[in-house]
C-alpha cells in the first residue's frame, strides 16, 4: 500500500472516531438500533455470520469507550447449544473502588440475537433486541464516567442465543457457579425490548419483590430521573420468558426490565424507524442512575424472596382451592348391563406436604354431588331412572413428580373416604311411572382405592383427573317385585386447582 493511501485510511479513521465522540447519547443508542437491525445483518440469528457481524460491533464499541473484559483480555465467552458450537457472549467488568465490596457484582446484560431470515424475511430485531444491546452498552458508557463513584463492580453482558432458549445466560450463570461467583452477584438485570416506551406508556420493572426494598430503591424520584415506571413484584408469566431465569434459578435477585410488547413481537415488522429514541435515551439514563445506585447501596440489596416462576424447590406445605366436575357410573357384576355416566360437581380444598420435589402426601376435602343413570331392572332398554347423591369426599395419596417444580407431570394413588349427606333415586320427568326402585347403601361411610394424573401448570395451577373404586356396593330392588342386584359405583373427578 502506497504511503499516502495510508495517510487517508488513518485520517479516515480519526474522522470517524471524532464524530463517534462528539455524538450525543441519543445520536449513538440510534447508530447502535440502526446498524444491529440492519438488513446487512439479516437478522443476527445465532450462529450464523450475521451474528458475528453483530459481536464485531458490540466489541468495537466496548473496546473504545475502554470497557474491560471480564477475563483475560477478550470479551468473548464462546459456547455450545448441545452439541453445535458457534455461540458466543460478550462479558466486560468495570471494577468498583470499595475494598470489601468491590468483590460484589451487579450485572446487567441484553441478548443481541434474534430470529435471523424466515420464508424470505428479515426479522430486523430492533425491539428485540437490537434495543437492549444499545441501552447496556451506553449505560456502561455512564458507568464508566462515574467509575470513581463505584462500590461494588458491574458486570456487563450481551447475551447470544437467547431465543434458542436463554442459553447465552444460562452459560454465564453456569460459570459463576462453578467459580463460586454465583453468591456474590447482588442483583442481575435483563434488558430486553425497551423501545417502545411512549407507545408502552411505561417503563415495567418486574421483580422488585426480590430486593430488600425496591419501591424506594426503583423510584426515579429518588434519582432524578423522571421516566414512569410500572414495578411488579415477582415476573409471572408462564408463557414468556427473559435472561434472568438461569440467575433467579440461582437464588439472586433479578429484574426484567422492558417497556412492554407493544411492538411487533416477533415480526418482520420490528424495523429501526419504529424505535421511540427519546424514550430509549430516557430508559438508559434511568438504568445507568439505577446500576449506579444499587452498586453504591448501603446493606443488603436483595430480599431473599424469589419468584413463584422461578422456584428450585418446592415449599414444604401447600394449600390451595379447587372446582371441578365429575362423571359416575354403575358397574352390575350380576347383570348384563351398566348404568350410563351423568355428569355432577364438586368443589373444596387441597393440601400437600412435599417431601422434596418428587414426592407429595397430598389431601383433598371436597363437597361433591354425584349424578348416575340406573337401568329399570324389569325394563332395563326402555326407561332409566336417576341416582343422586352428596357427599364429602376425602382423598389421601402419594404423589410422584416427574419434571421441574413449576411444570410437571404428577402420579397419584392411594385410598379414600367418603360420607354421604344424602341419597336419592327418582325418575324424571315422570310422574305416574308404574314402576318404582329403591337403592341401599351399606353405611353412610364408604372407603376406596383411587389413582390418577395430573399436570401442574407454572407454579399455581394443576390440572388433575382421579379415578375413584369403592370397596362396597349398593343394593338396588324394585319395589313390589323379587327383582335385587347390587352395583358398583365408580366415578372421576376432574378438577382445576389454584395453589397459594
Amino acid at each position: 500500500m502506497r504511503r499516502g493511501t495510508i495517510i487517508v485510511a488513518v485520517m479516515a479513521t480519526l474522522v470517524c472516531s471524532f464524530a463517534a465522540q462528539g455524538q450525543t447519547q441519543r445520536q449513538r443508542l440510534e447508530r447502535h438500533v440502526y446498524t444491529l437491525a440492519s438488513d446487512s445483518l439479516q437478522g443476527r440469528k445465532a450462529g450464523s455470520p450475521d451474528a458475528e457481524k453483530a459481536r464485531l460491533y458490540i466489541e468495537k464499541e466496548w473496546r473504545d469507550m475502554g470497557l474491560k473484559p471480564l477475563w483475560g483480555d477478550s470479551y468473548r465467552m464462546p459456547f455450545s447449544v448441545y452439541t453445535s458450537e458457534g455461540y458466543c457472549n460478550l462479558i466486560a467488568f468495570i471494577e468498583g473502588n470499595d475494598p470489601a465490596l468491590k468483590s460484589e457484582y451487579i450485572v446487567i446484560g441484553g441478548h443481541y440475537d434474534h430470529l435471523g431470515v424466515k420464508n424470505g424475511k428479515v426479522y430486523n430485531g430492533a425491539d428485540d433486541n437490537a434495543s437492549g444491546t444499545a441501552c447496556v452498552t451506553e449505560v456502561a458508557r455512564q458507568l464508566l464516567a462515574h467509575k470513581s463513584e463505584l462500590k461494588r463492580s458491574v458486570i456487563v453482558c450481551a447475551f447470544d442465543a437467547e431465543e434458542m432458549g436463554l442459553h447465552g445466560s444460562s452459560d454465564l450463570a453456569s460459570r459463576l457457579k462453578k467459580l463460586n461467583m454465583i453468591d456474590r452477584v447482588k442483583l442481575m438485570m435483563s434488558v430486553d425490548m425497551v423501545g417502545w416506551l411512549r407507545q408502552g406508556k411505561a417503563l415495567t420493572l418486574e421483580g422488585t419483590g426480590t430486593l430488600s426494598d425496591g419501591t424506594e430503591m426503583t423510584a426515579p424520584s429518588t434519582l432524578g430521573i423522571n421516566i414512569p415506571i410500572r414495578t411488579k413484584h415477582y415476573e409471572n408469566s408462564i408463557f414468556t420468558a427473559t435472561d434472568t431465569e438461569p440467575f433467579a434459578k440461582l437464588g439472586v435477585p433479578t429484574l426484567a426490565v422492558t417497556t412492554g410488547l407493544k411492538s411487533p413481537y416477533h415480526k418482520p415488522e420490528d424495523d429501526a424507524n419504529l424505535i421511540d429514541y427519546e424514550g430509549l435515551n430516557l430508559v438508559t439514563d434511568y438504568m445507568a442512575a439505577f446500576t449506579l445506585r444499587i452498586a453504591n447501596w448501603d446493606g443488603k440489596v436483595g430480599s431473599g424472596r424469589v419468584a413463584d416462576k422461578h422456584r428450585t424447590t418446592n415449599k414444604t406445605f401447600e394449600f390451595g382451592l379447587q372446582i371441578g366436575y365429575n362423571s359416575s357410573w354403575l358397574r352390575f357384576p350380576d347383570a348384563a348391563f351398566n348404568g350410563k355416566s351423568l355428569i355432577g360437581l364438586q368443589g373444596g380444598v387441597a393440601m400437600q406436604l412435599n417431601l422434596g420435589n418428587s414426592f407429595a402426601i397430598h389431601a383433598d376435602l371436597l363437597y361433591t354431588l354425584l349424578r348416575t343413570q340406573v337401568p329399570d331392572l324389569g325394563q332395563p332398554f326402555s326407561s332409566t331412572f336417576r341416582m343422586r347423591q352428596q357427599a364429602l369426599l376425602l382423598p389421601l395419596t402419594l404423589q410422584v413428580n416427574i419434571g421441574d417444580v413449576s411444570n410437571r407431570l404428577t402420579i397419584n394413588a392411594g385410598g379414600y373416604g367418603a360420607y354421604f349427606l344424602s341419597h336419592d333415586l327418582y325418575m324424571p320427568n315422570t310422574v305416574d311411572y308404574p314402576r318404582s326402585m329403591s337403592a341401599t347403601l351399606p353405611t353412610p361411610a364408604e372407603f376406596g382405592l383411587t389413582w390418577g394424573i395430573g399436570f401442574r401448570l407454572g407454579y399455581h395451577y394443576q390440572l388433575s383427573v382421579n379415578y375413584l373404586y369403592p370397596l362396597y356396593y349398593t343394593n338396588f330392588s324394585m319395589k313390589g317385585t323379587a327383582v335385587e342386584t347390587r352395583a358398583n359405583r365408580n366415578f372421576a373427578l376432574t378438577t382445576l386447582t389454584y395453589y397459594f
